[in-house]
């Protein structure tokens, strides 16, 4: 992996991911559109800047997913590469709160309607799988929700457990084997939680308190899910065989792990399981 920095601003290319209208993200990075398409005829030249063939074949796999871009602004070259290695990190927040498999593999000096013009042109990852995804097109509801709390969901990510998390969400497809994908959204569970006695019991006591504070109800009825739901997360982990359909387990702990994340940053806050059986009494963020 390479990062450039060079200048004071930059483009990283997003693959699995659409948008209609300019969102400013944080300081310094904005995610933009991308308005036009790939033309080979109009980028001869700036494929020869292009360091192998694995790159290329990157771009011709991608050129048809990327639909935004993030633009990056920085005071200086040094600070400008900084930025860009954390607007990695951008790409697999935008994925865990999205649900969606989010990469900016290719970095440019221009913005994709400029490609033609481009100085610098290289693939900072080889990684595929989101350039074969269609994109996912953010709503209003979308917009909205990263303009209101997505500042402090990447606060947030300075915590460990929430990184990890984040990290389980974004990246448990990567995996072929349904009971690797369900122990690797779990452990994103856990992370937040850090239940070290009666698991099966505290934890799914501590979701559904978390997730409906204000619903005994609703609590009380995803509590008796939750149980289940972790009963198979115990199989996947220890080997044993999935009562249920696995496909199901993994769907329901991919949405109840991505419903976590994104209670988290509207809270701005962790979990605090030391006071979280009491009415509004969230904990913040440690690190």
């Amino acid at each position: 992996m390479q990062i450039i920095g060079h200048g004071t601003e930059t483009y990283l290319y997003l693959s699995g991911l659409s948008t209609s209208k300019e969102i400013s993200l944080r300081d310094g990075i904005v995610l933009t559109p991308v308005s036009s398409e790939f033309h080979f005829e109009n980028a001869e030249n700036t494929l020869k800047l292009l360091k192998s063939e694995a790159d290329f074949a990157v771009v011709m796999l991608s050129r048809r997913t990327i639909k935004s871009q993030l633009h990056i602004r920085a005071s200086n070259g040094l600070q400008l590469a900084v930025m860009t290695l954390d607007a990695l990190w951008d790409c697999i927040l935008l994925g865990a709160i999205l649900h969606y498999e989010i990469m900016g593999n290719i970095q440019c000096d221009k913005p994709f309607e400029e490609l033609a013009d481009a100085t610098f042109f290289h693939v900072i990852d080889h990684h595929f799988r989101a350039v074969l995804s269609k994109p996912y097109q953010l709503t209003d509801d979308d917009e909205k929700w990263i303009g209101a709390h997505y500042a402090k969901a990447y606060k947030l990510m300075d915590n460990d457990a929430f990184r990890t998390a984040v990290h389980a969400m974004a990246s448990y497809k990567w995996h072929t084997v349904q009971s690797v994908q369900l122990a690797i959204l779990w452990s994103g569970i856990e992370a937040l939680f850090r239940v070290s006695s009666e698991v099966s019991f505290r934890i799914s006591l501590y979701i559904a308190k978390y997730l409906e504070e204000d619903n005994v109800e609703k609590a009380k009825e995803l509590f008796a899910s939750l149980k289940k739901l972790y009963n198979s997360r115990s199989s996947a982990v220890h080997g044993g065989k999935i009562k249920d359909d696995i496909g199901n387990q993994v769907s329901q702990s991919a949405r109840l792990l991505n419903r976590i994340i994104r209670r988290c940053a509207e809270l701005g806050s962790l979990p605090d399981t030391e006071n979280l059986i009491f009415p509004n009494s969230y904990g913040t963020a440690e690190s």
